[in-house]
């Protein structure tokens, strides 16, 4: 266990920093190729992670099963419509059990869409991003990020340019929470390391920002909760900027279930969720307290995507398992950190997706699982048994199938009850 932020700085070996041999040598004590086999097999999944989100997947000449909703047990599936983002397509879809579409909201000159959330009166919020300007390839400059809201009609109500990304939700304080990030020097890590920090950030419903907090300065005091996991490479973001991604946070979560408050702080109502996809974990802030209680993962996610609390005090979180090659869906106990239920393929390498990815618990029990990289979505039983399942229509000129981000179920009764919803 590291005991101190100094300790933290020797815990990360940073081979692409742009320093020199000698540089890293000194930092490191040893030359940098000279690693051992449990960093050389790191050194591989960061490799891994060092790759770029994939917009359209390969489709195989001989699958013939065919597009939209493909499975659909209407006795064991839970009922409701799915809201789905499709990532290049800058596209969300709402729709029905069978397939038909019901609204859609798309942003034809956006260059990617993270993820969106269906607010209560049928509004919606979109994390997405831009092309670079004309004449700014090669700058240094990173693509233009933004939140926006939409209507019910697809009419934008207003944009915001903070550099979100990847999560945004609204809060039982009636805030929205997205998490955002900036460049920093991070001299406890190296002289010359630059890292993205990531901000969470609250904003009022006009899109302005109210509060935030940073995830570096948070855990770079308490190392004994969160040690950083040492990289042998963190990503350089090539035409982004110079800086290494050393947490790429993809979901935050406020805690909202009132019924855990009292059981442990972790339930508490300043509480936030976070996973850390390139620290292999998660852990929860306390927002009011600006501390992390609580963290897990290490030596058991891989690359991990989209941690929400459920009901029943326990934690889902999607384990892409970018070092096993195959994904998983895991329910934790945080209490006792033991894994009381998973759903894997018969077949492993069956379900996995090497980014994005999203997972959520239904109220019969049911998961709702999107296996992003390969464009589909379904939904599994206790059991393991698939009820529903989606295959992704949209391809690119040369027939690859568009991927999706991720896949939410609402309510038929919320969704009928819009007031536009006729």
């Amino acid at each position: 266990m590291l005991k101190s932020p100094q300790v933290i700085a020797l815990a990360l070996l940073v081979c692409t920093c742009g320093c020199g041999d000698s540089e890293q040598q000194a930092a490191t004590s040893r030359p940098v190729n000279e690693l051992t086999p449990i960093e050389q097999n790191r050194d591989e999944v960061d490799k891994l992670l060092a790759l770029p989100y994939a917009g359209y997947v390969d489709v195989d000449e001989d699958d013939e099963q065919g597009v939209g909703v493909v499975l659909y047990d209407a006795e064991k599936s839970y009922p409701g419509y799915n809201l789905y983002c499709v990532h290049e397509r800058c596209r969300a879809e709402l729709m029905d059990a069978e397939g038909r579409v019901l609204r859609s909201w798309s942003r034809p000159s956006g260059y990617s869409w993270e993820n969106v959330e269906l607010l209560p009166n049928g509004d919606l919020l979109v994390v997405g991003k831009d092309p670079l300007p004309e004449g700014a390839e090669g700058s240094g400059s990173g693509r233009p990020r933004y939140l926006i809201r939409f209507d019910w009609d697809g009419d934008v109500l207003w944009e915001t340019g903070i550099a979100a990304h990847h999560d945004v939700e609204v809060t039982p304080r009636n805030q929205i929470l997205t998490l955002t990030f900036q460049r920093r020097p991070a001299p406890e890590i190296h002289p010359r390391a630059v890292i993205k920090d990531v901000g969470l950030v609250l904003l009022d419903h006009d899109g302005n920002v109210l509060q935030s907090l940073s995830v570096f300065d948070v855990l770079r005091k308490q190392p004994e909760v969160f040690p950083l996991v040492r990289l042998q490479r963190l990503r350089r973001d090539g035409n982004e900027g110079k800086s290494f991604d050393l947490f790429h946070c993809n979901s935050v979560e406020w805690a909202h279930f009132k019924q855990l408050e009292g059981r442990h702080p972790i339930y508490g109502p300043g509480c936030v969720l976070v996973c850390f996809r390139h620290q292999h974990r998660i852990a929860v802030f306390d927002w009011d307290g600006r501390k992390v209680l609580w963290a897990w993962g290490e030596g058991e996610l891989s690359g991990p995507h989209d941690a929400q609390y459920l009901a029943n005090g326990n934690i889902l979180v999607y384990d892409n398992g970018v070092k096993r090659k195959y994904s998983r869906v895991l329910e934790l106990d945080p209490l006792s950190e033991k894994i009381v239920w998973q759903y894997q393929a018969t077949t492993p390498d069956e379900f996995f997706s090497l980014t994005k990815g999203s997972n959520q618990r239904l109220p019969n029990g049911n998961t709702l699982i999107a296996n992003s990289d390969n464009g589909e979505a379904f939904e599994v039983t206790r059991e393991g048994e698939i009820v529903w399942r989606f295959i992704c229509s949209y391809k690119n000129d040369e027939g690859q199938r568009a991927t999706i981000v991720r896949i939410k179920r609402y309510e038929r009764g919320f969704i009928d009850s819009l007031p536009t919803a006729e």
